[in-house]
């Protein structure tokens, strides 16, 4: 994949959408790191996606990719965090830091991070969206977007007031596009020509895992797929799309992602229709829609545990067995319980998915006590 590839307008595109290595979710250990990259790599694909705020995440892809492959095989993503800076000054710092953090000299493409009203004014007030204009034209990097998690208002309004903006990242997937706003982002991208890359296509692995009603819908018509291969295959059809990042995090789900993609089989309408049947099984399970980015623990005071708190009571409600994964919950929450949380807030103002956290704590208590 080229830059041109990526930012290839929906008016001219024809597809197919390529995989992304989403580099949010990294394995802790470096030799894992290692052997997905070179994987994805000989599969034929070249596009990497971090950011300042993924703990590690530039430094992993330094000693994974930077250091062992030529620099012109690979394309690589990284985005400014606009509540990290208050002017030009240190946006000019904060993007040293990046460029320290990856080894290289020349960023490919770099993203307003995290677009949400809060975001969006920090970003105003920091002049973020000209200085990163100025950089392109600098020659100081290669292209310019934003990645979004606000409102379908906010969506058109940076849309409108920012044509600098070369390209829009967003989450879509079936549920968010089906029965979220994912269809009026879509749609608003699509009356701009502005490319899109996809971002939790599987919404923090939610979608790879369904409830087992859900799940004998998709194997019932294709035994030997996986169920994350076909939230990967809907966001990948979607017009415009030029592709789809996967935060992997193990070398098996590289090897399923690579499958998917090589070569990439659109959904069947006959397919559609069974997405649409499980994500009616899906809406009978109440569950947290949190996507595991993350980001609240920063803030959280105490440091409990939420994402690990949210995915463990998703996936009882899911199906899976209570009384051992109540038992996981003690294990790795010692200490750092949801019934801890004392509601001050901080993390709500994080969640990109806008969860009410201290409120969603309270229910993962009840059930695990």
């Amino acid at each position: 994949m080229t830059h041109n590839d990526i930012l290839q307008k929906p008016s001219e595109n024809k597809g197919p959408a390529s995989l992304g290595f989403g580099c949010m979710r990294f394995p802790s250990g470096s030799g894992e790191v290692v052997k997905m990259t070179d994987a994805y790599l000989e599969a034929g694909f070249n596009y990497f996606d971090t950011a300042y705020i993924y703990g590690g995440s530039e430094e992993m892809l330094n000693k994974a990719l930077v250091t062992r492959h030529k620099r012109e095989s690979y394309i690589i993503a990284d985005k400014i965090p606009p509540w990290h800076v208050r002017d030009r000054s240190s946006c000019d710092k904060l993007y040293k830091t990046i460029l320290k953090r990856l080894g290289i000299d020349y960023l490919d493409f770099l993203l307003v991070h995290s677009l949400d009203d809060d975001n969006e004014r920090k970003a105003v007030n920091a002049d973020v969206y000209s200085w990163a204009a100025e950089q392109k034209k600098k020659g100081n990097l290669g292209h310019v977007g934003f990645s979004f998690h606000g409102s379908t208002e906010l969506l058109e309004k940076v849309l409108n007031d920012h044509p600098e903006m070369e390209f829009v990242q967003l989450q879509l997937n079936y549920m968010d596009i089906m029965r979220g706003n994912g269809g009026q982002w879509h749609e608003l991208a699509m009356k701009r020509d502005m490319p899109i890359i996809v971002m939790e296509p599987l919404r923090g692995g939610a979608l790879a895992k369904l409830p087992p009603a859900a799940e004998s819908l998709m194997k019932a018509h294709a035994p030997d797929s996986s169920i994350a291969s076909w939230a990967m295959r809907y966001a990948a059809a979607l017009t415009g799309v030029t592709c789809v990042l996967s935060g992997m995090s193990s070398y098996s789900q590289m090897k399923d992602n690579i499958r998917t993609f090589s070569p990439l089989k659109p959904l069947a309408t006959e397919e559609m229709g069974i997405i649409e049947a499980a994500l009616s099984e899906i809406g009978k399970i109440s569950s947290v829609p949190c996507t595991g980015c993350g980001y609240c623990l920063k803030d959280c005071p105490l440091q409990i545990e939420i994402e690990k708190c949210f995915s463990l009571y998703n996936e009882v409600k899911r199906g899976g067995a209570k009384w051992n994964l109540s038992m996981i919950y003690d294990t790795i929450t010692q200490g750092r319980k949801a019934g801890d949380c004392t509601s001050c807030g901080a993390c709500v103002k994080r969640c990109p998915q806008h969860i009410n956290i201290p409120k969603e704590l309270k229910t993962v208590t009840r059930m695990f006590g």
